[in-house]
């Protein structure tokens, strides 16, 4: 009965992913990295301690953050890489016609990859989960705080996985669709950035009574103002109490302008898969 339930592309999807050697050696890559600079962070921080400028709580809660921010970047960097060859890559194999030629739908190709895509993304949280619990150990952070943590993960790696799943549809090269959903991943963690830095500074204006403040509700880090509000105390303090009120805060319109971006990407997406639609086709 469960069998029948299971999206059958994401059934395949999931096995040939777990029969190749290439998931799990990034999974030991990624945790590598990670670890490593761990525990660099953690002697560094831990040097403090000795001296008495750090107690063992601010030890743990300086690793939560690196760890987060480290988990956050490398996830949402791997995306693109792991969906932009989704449906391209059908293509270049000549599959894609014979897939659509299935019962699945055109919304059951589209969100079977997506959700494959999603599944590598907690295979590299659940191995991260030993990490964090050596700052359990520490003190200073709560189990709450991890798992509101590997929800935003998950959260920004639909987003992004969304659009480059579009890119893949439309075009007909995967290194056309990779390098577009790289292209707007880039543009938007550091092009929205720079850009409402440089329009702030243009127009005389303060971060916090600039209008431009919208232009970072597109930037997926602006979610860390939820779990990290000391880091964006400043100007998110200042953004909040100029154009919010009611509990509101600029993280609650930025999750809901990438929701959207996500939904609407999805659809486009779709949309480029149906045969019933097909155009011309870029790449």
């Amino acid at each position: 009965m469960l069998k029948k339930r299971i999206n059958p592309l994401l059934a395949k999807e999931l096995r040939t992913r777990m029969r190749n050697w290439r998931t799990f050696g990034m999974i030991s890559l990624y945790l590598l990295a990670l670890g490593g600079f761990a525990v660099l962070v953690f002697l560094s921080n831990f040097y403090m301690f000795s001296t008495g400028y750090n107690s063992m709580a601010q030890i743990g809660r300086n690793l939560f953050t690196f760890l987060a921010v480290a988990q956050f970047l490398i996830v949402i960097y791997l995306v693109p890489a792991l969906a932009g060859n989704a449906i391209s890559g059908e293509k270049e194999r000549q599959t894609i016609d014979l897939l659509t030629c299935t019962q699945l739908t055109p919304f059951q190709i589209v969100t079977g990859k997506l959700t494959a895509t999603l599944s590598t993304v907690v295979l590299f949280i659940i191995a991260s989960l030993p990490l964090y619990g050596f700052v359990f150990l520490l003190g200073g952070v709560s189990p709450l705080e991890v798992l509101g943590l590997f929800v935003l993960i998950l959260a920004v790696a639909l987003v992004v996985g969304c659009w480059s799943l579009m890119f893949s549809a439309f075009f007909r090269r995967t290194v056309a669709a990779i390098i577009a959903s790289y292209a707007l991943l880039i543009f938007m963690l550091g092009g929205s950035t720079l850009l409402f830095t440089l329009l702030t500074a243009i127009t005389m204006r303060t971060q916090g009574t600039a209008p431009f403040f919208l232009i970072m509700v597109i930037n997926p880090l602006t979610l860390l103002g939820w779990l990290f509000p000391e880091f964006f105390s400043d100007i998110v303090n200042s953004i909040n109490s100029n154009w919010f009120q009611g509990g509101l805060q600029i993280w609650h319109l930025a999750l809901l302008v990438q929701g959207v971006l996500a939904a609407l990407s999805l659809r486009l997406a779709t949309r480029a898969v149906n045969p019933l639609l097909k155009g011309k086709r870029k790449g």
